[in-house]
């Protein structure tokens, strides 16, 4: 949407026609001057919509409001991927963290399809950091998490670092062992499938085989009713 001027109206309209897209994978509304109240239609998206996988929303004026529905929204969403929600004002300052802390970061316990979160430079608090790194240590499927420019303290960043680093590992992992299988897979497929057109070469040869010799059959029969005949013609004509 590079280059539209939004607003709430218009906003709203977008987010009441994606909501029940089938065919959108990417949503990108960057420095659109969204207000917090237009991200709660926003998040609200999440909550229906089956193919959305990447949306960006970083550059706007989303607050808690948007922060607490984008927590309830990931607590039910299977298919985002990457959500971008860098240089907002999810708390509105540090004694504002209560919807992030409840709904927000509660979520991300249990989600497990996000791969990219971006929460840069939200001047979020250094208490905060705590609460990702606990909060890391039961999430395994995030991988990509970008938290700087907030005020975390540095051994929390550190920590959340090297669970990113455990994350990414397993993940790794998981898609080597998927291409193996997927691999496998396709070799014994070719193999089945080498199997199915010897078998299938055999069965017609012999198919051949059998029309050819039905083949015969009929030629002997016929010449043989034909010399049969031939013969019971001569032996009237004899006994004429």
């Amino acid at each position: 949407m590079a280059g539209t001027d939004l607003g709430g109206p218009r906003t709203r309209i977008l987010a009441s026609l994606v909501c029940f897209n089938n065919t959108l994978t990417c949503l990108h509304l960057a420095r659109k001057n969204i207000q917090d109240l237009d991200g709660i239609e926003l998040a609200r998206v999440l909550y229906n919509n089956k193919v959305l996988r990447k949306l960006e929303l970083e550059g706007n004026c989303l607050g808690p409001k948007s922060a607490r529905e984008f927590g309830l929204a990931l607590q039910r969403n299977t298919t985002l991927r990457y959500l971008d929600l860098e240089s907002n004002q999810l708390t509105l300052g540090n004694e504002n963290t209560f919807e992030l802390q409840k709904y927000f970061i509660q979520a991300l316990y249990t989600n497990k399809t996000l791969l990219s979160l971006n929460i840069a430079n939200n001047e979020l608090a250094e208490d905060l950091g705590k609460e990702f790194k606990d909060m890391l240590e039961v999430n395994e499927t995030l991988i990509d998490f970008e938290i700087s420019f907030n005020t975390f303290h540095l051994n929390e960043v550190r920590e959340i670092q090297r669970l990113l680093i455990r994350n990414n590992k397993a993940f790794n992992e998981n898609r080597l062992r998927e291409w193996r299988e997927r691999k496998l897979m396709l070799d014994e497929d070719e193999k089945l499938h080498g199997i199915y057109l010897k078998e299938e070469t055999k069965n017609e040869q012999q198919r051949m085989e059998e029309e050819a010799r039905e083949h015969r059959e009929q030629e002997i029969d016929t010449t043989w009713k034909k010399y049969l005949a031939e013969s019971q013609t001569e032996k009237q004509q004899l006994i004429l």
